[in-house]
């Protein structure tokens, strides 16, 4: 009965709550299953989490199917991006079918669109929006699922199973963490607690995005604490000095994180080898690819399921399909127009952020530094605005009349 209403009570949450628990617990069951049970490489894991992800989707689907059939959307900025999806997908399955490429693969990219589209909408109906967002559930949910996550991966770690520790979802761990920061909201200090944790074991792989994410928003912070109370903010900032040299101390020379680091000081953008370099292989190989198939594919790119031949430093690619840059994942998918596709795409993400950040409320900065995360993401691993299946897009809070 316990269960029952719990159930209830969480399906009448809205959409953007629900994804937001899925993502953190699809982390959490694949860590414990497949890596802490199973003792798989944690570095392979990202498919079996994405699955397990748009299966819950699919559960949800199910439950919810009265509110999906009852989808009531007004005209704006996000709607329209969802109607925009919709004619992307059309267009790369008429051009994948033009070229012949596999059935399998063309539902495997088109399952995040359509996800993405469908979410847009459905998180702004009026069965959705029937209770208003809860910051505090998400806060909580998010901080304690990504600490037992962590906790979950340290012990494989121990057991000796190729597994790691590190945050698993950082795009809403860290715009959760730092929300409440903003407008001086307080919580209990057990969840900061398990957030210091899940940070110290994540230190030797944190991404480069995460990092300049982290950068970014602690400038803004500490500026933000200077203009109020100069005395705290000098304090702050030395504390944070004294923890970063520490960090970068501890960290192994052999860790992801020292690599990254050494890497961004050495960057070379006109090399094709390394982290960097392979991006950027990946773009010429994407362009070679539509060269040789002529105008048309130029324009239209390869469609859904497309794919091409890539060399990487150690190795040569055939048969494949991603691309981490945003410009080349949408000149690889919809060719010449797909620039146009990502204009759109990255003018609604800066409008929404504005816009959230305007409102000055905890969720409403929560969105804002999601927005910001992915505007980060486009640049260096578009499949991190992809994965988070429309959480850019959530309506802001509508302006009171004056």
């Amino acid at each position: 009965m316990l269960a029952l209403r719990f159930l209830k009570d969480f399906f009448e949450k809205n959409l953007f709550e629900r994804i937001i628990v899925y993502l953190v617990l699809s982390a959490f069951i694949t860590k414990f299953v497949f890596e802490f049970v199973l003792g798989q490489w944690y570095f392979e894991q990202s498919q079996n989490q994405q699955w397990l992800f748009y299966s819950f989707l699919l559960l949800d689907y199910v439950v919810s199917f009265r509110k999906v059939t009852n989808i009531r959307v007004t005209v704006n900025r996000n709607a329209i991006f969802a109607f925009l999806l919709l004619i992307m997908m059309a267009q790369g399955i008429l051009v994948g079918l033009s070229l012949h490429n596999h059935p399998f693969v063309m539902f495997n990219d088109m399952v995040p669109l359509l996800m993405i589209a469908l979410n847009i909408l459905r998180m702004q109906s009026l069965g959705e929006m029937a209770r208003p967002i809860d910051f505090a559930y998400i806060f909580k949910s998010t901080i304690t699922l990504t600490f037992l996550t962590c906790i979950i991966g340290f012990a494989a770690t121990l057991l000796g199973k190729p597994a790691n520790a590190a945050i698993e979802i950082d795009q809403i761990f860290f715009p959760a963490l730092m929300a409440p920061l903003f407008i001086k909201e307080k919580y209990s200090k057990i969840f900061f607690v398990f957030a210091a944790v899940c940070i110290a074991l994540s230190l030797e792989d944190i991404n480069r995005t995460t990092m300049l994410f982290l950068f970014f928003t602690s400038c803004v912070y500490l500026y933000k604490i200077f203009l109020t109370k100069p005395v705290k903010g000098l304090f702050i900032v030395l504390l944070t000095l004294l923890a970063l040299t520490l960090a970068f101390f501890a960290v192994p020379k052999d860790s992801n994180t020292y690599r990254r680091i050494s890497d961004i000081a050495s960057i070379d953008l006109e090399s094709r080898k390394g982290s960097v370099g392979e991006r950027q292989a990946e773009r010429d190989a994407i362009q070679s690819k539509l060269d040789s198939l002529g105008s048309t594919y130029q324009m239209l790119g390869l469609g859904l399921g497309g794919l091409y031949e890539v060399a990487f430093t150690h190795r040569y690619i055939t048969d494949y399909g991603h691309a981490h840059y945003a410009w080349a994942w949408f000149n690889l998918r919809f060719g010449m127009t797909g620039y146009i596709y990502l204009a759109i795409m990255i003018s609604i993400l800066a409008m929404n952020f504005k816009d959230h950040l305007r409102s000055r409320t905890e969720l409403g900065i929560f969105q804002a530094l999601i927005i910001f995360s992915g505007l980060l993401y486009c640049l260096t691993y578009v499949n991190g605005v992809f994965v988070l299946s429309g959480l850019h897009f959530l309506n802001p809070p509508q302006r009171k009349a004056s």
